[in-house]
C-alpha cells in the first residue's frame, strides 16, 4: 500500500512537470519555426502558399528574423525571476503564456518585416522567461529523488517543440505553421490554471496553509507533509537570517562565497554546453546530408534531427536520477569529444585531398551521434544543475544570471564561428571543440559536486568544503537517505 502511494505521488509530480513545461513545447517550436519559415519568407510564398509579407526578405533581413529572438531572450530570465519572486510562479506563468500567444498572433498576421520583428522580440522575451517558470518552479515542488528527472522536462519538451515545428514545416502551409505558435500557449494556459503555486514561494510569503495544500497536491496521500514543510521553512529561515528576510540582491549574491562558487560552476557548464560545437553541427547538418548524396529533402532531414534529439532527451530523463549528474556528463562529454575528433579527422583528410568516398557515412554518423549525446548530457542537464547549486534566497539571482549568460555565450559562439574557421580551418574548429569537451570533463571530475538525490543544503556544503571531506560526507548522507527512504516505504 505504501509503495502504491509513493508511485501515485511521483506520478502527480511528473504530471505537474509535464503541464508546467507545455510552454517549453512552444519555446522549442518558435526556435524551430525559423528553419521552416525563413525559406517561405525569402521567396515570399511557395507553390502552395500565398505571400505572407508585402515583399520577399533578403538574406540579411531573414537572419534578423532568426537572431532577434535570441537577443530578446537574454532579458527574459531576470525579468521573470523578479516577477516570480514578487508575485509568484502562477502570475509569471500566466504572463509568459499570454505574451507567447499574443506574439504568435502578431507573427501569423504580420503584413511587413517590422511587424514580424515585433512579434519575434516578444516571442524571444517569453522564451527567455520559460526556464524560470518551468524548471525553477518544478524544482521547488519536486522530491529530491526525482528532481533530476523532472528537471529534464524542459529539454524534453523543448526538443519536442522543435520536432513539431520541423514536421509542420514538412506537411503544412505557412499560415498553419504560424497558427500552431498560438495554439500551444493557449493549451499551456488552460493546463497551468490547475497547478498550485510553489510551496516554497508560499512559505516565503508566510502563507503556510496554502503551502501545505500545495505540498499535498504534489505528494502521495499519507506523506508526512509537516516534516517536509519544516525542512523548507528551515532552509528559508537560514537564508532570511543572513539577508534580512529578502532574496539576495546582485551585489549580495556576488559577495557570498558559496554563491560565487555555484555561479562559477554554472558558467563552466555553460561553456561546456556551448563550446561542444552542437549549435554549429545543427546549422551544417542538412548541407552535409546533401553533400553525401542523401536523397531526403532538407525538411525531412530536419525532422530526423529533431526526432533524434527528442528521443535522446527521453534517455536523459530515465538516466539522470539513476546514473547521477557527474557520470552522465562525463560519459556524454567523452563520446562527444570522440565524435568531434572523427569529424576533424574527416575534414582534415578532405582538405588534404585524400579520397574519403569510402567513409562518406562518417560525418553523418558522427554528427548524429554528437547531437544524440548532447541531448542526453549537457543539453538538458544544464537546466537541472543550475537549479541545484543555489540556496532558495539566492536562486532567483543565480538562475536568471546563469540563463542570461547561457544565451550571451551562445550568441558569441555563433558570431565567432566564421572567425574561428578562418583561423583554425574547419578541422581545427572540430578539434578545438573536442578539446573543450575534454577540459570540461577535467573540471567536472574535480569540482562539480554530485547533486543526485541530495538536499540543496548538502550540495551547498560540498561547494564550500575542502575536497577531501566531500566523498566522506556524500557517503554518510547516502547511508542516512537510504535508511530514511526504507523507513518511509515500510
Amino acid at each position: 500500500m505504501a509503495s502504491e502511494k509513493a508511485v501515485a505521488g511521483v506520478a502527480t509530480q511528473f504530471l505537474g512537470a509535464f503541464v508546467a513545461n507545455l510552454i517549453s513545447l512552444n519555446t522549442g517550436y518558435v526556435v524551430g519555426w525559423s528553419a521552416v519559415a525563413i525559406p517561405v519568407l525569402e521567396n515570399n510564398g511557395t507553390a502552395n502558399d500565398t505571400a505572407p509579407l508585402d515583399r520577399p526578405l533578403t538574406k540579411d533581413e531573414s537572419s534578423w528574423v532568426a537572431t532577434v529572438l535570441f537577443i530578446a531572450w537574454i532579458a527574459g530570465p531576470a525579468a521573470c525571476s523578479f516577477i516570480s519572486q514578487r508575485w509568484g510562479y502562477k502570475v509569471a506563468g500566466y504572463l509568459v503564456g499570454t505574451i507567447s500567444a499574443m506574439a504568435g498572433v502578431i507573427i501569423m498576421l504580420a503584413p511587413s518585416l517590422a511587424t514580424m520583428l515585433v512579434g519575434r522580440v516578444l516571442t524571444g522575451f517569453a522564451a527567455g522567461c520559460t526556464p524560470v517558470v518551468t524548471t525553477t518552479y518544478i524544482t521547488e515542488a519536486a522530491q529530491e529523488h526525482i528532481r533530476g528527472a523532472v528537471g529534464t522536462f524542459f529539454g524534453l519538451l523543448f526538443n519536442g517543440g522543435i520536432l513539431i515545428a520541423y514536421l509542420m514545416g514538412a506537411v503544412a502551409s505557412y499560415q498553419i505553421v504560424c497558427a500552431m505558435a498560438v495554439i500551444l500557449p493557449i493549451v499551456y494556459l488552460l493546463g497551468f490554471f490547475f497547478l498550485p503555486e510553489s510551496p516554497q514561494y508560499l512559505l516565503s510569503k508566510g502563507r503556510d496553509g496554502d503551502a501545505v495544500k500545495s505540498l499535498r497536491w504534489f505528494r502521495a496521500a499519507g506523506h508526512n507533509v509537516s516534516q517536509e514543510l519544516e525542512q523548507l521553512r528551515s532552509n528559508l529561515d537560514s537564508g532570511a537570517s543572513e539577508n534580512g528576510g529578502r532574496g539576495l540582491s546582485v551585489v549580495q549574491f556576488f559577495k557570498d562565497r558559496t554563491c560565487r562558487l555555484g555561479f562559477i560552476t554554472v558558467v563552466m557548464i555553460i561553456l561546456n554546453q556551448q563550446f561542444a560545437g552542437v549549435t554549429i553541427a545543427l546549422n551544417y547538418l542538412v548541407q552535409m546530408f546533401s553533400a553525401t548524396g542523401n536523397s531526403s529533402t532538407a525538411a525531412w532531414s530536419a525532422v530526423v534531427v529533431g526526432a533524434l534529439q527528442f528521443l535522446a532527451t527521453f534517455v536523459s530523463s530515465a538516466l539522470v536520477d539513476r546514473a547521477g549528474r557527474r557520470p552522465l556528463l562525463m560519459a556524454t562529454n567523452g563520446g562527444m569529444a570522440a565524435c568531434l575528433l572523427a569529424l576533424g579527422g574527416y575534414s582534415f583528410a578532405q582538405d588534404r585531398g585524400s579520397d574519403v568516398a569510402s567513409v562518406w557515412w562518417l560525418p553523418v554518423a558522427a554528427m548524429s551521434l554528437l547531437l544524440f549525446l548532447n541531448a542526453i548530457g549537457v543539453g538538458p542537464l544544464f537546466f537541472v544543475i543550475v537549479n541545484e547549486l543555489f540556496a532558495p534566497e539566492a536562486a532567483p539571482v543565480g538562475v536568471s544570471i546563469g540563463l542570461g549568460c547561457q544565451m550571451v555565450v551562445a550568441t558569441f559562439v555563433m558570431k565567432s564561428y566564421v572567425i574561428l574557421v578562418d583561423w583554425l580551418q574547419l578541422y581545427g574548429c572540430y578539434w578545438f571543440f573536442s578539446t573543450c569537451c575534454i577540459l570540461s570533463n577535467v573540471y567536472i571530475f574535480f569540482f562539480l559536486p554530485e547533486t543526485k538525490n541530495r538536499p540543496i543544503s548538502e550540495i551547498l556544503r560540498d561547494l564550500r568544503r575542502e575536497r577531501r571531506s566531500k566523498n566522506r560526507d556524500a557517503e554518510k548522507y547516502d547511508e542516512v537517505s537510504t535508511k530514511e527512504s526504507r523507513q518511509q516505504v515500510a
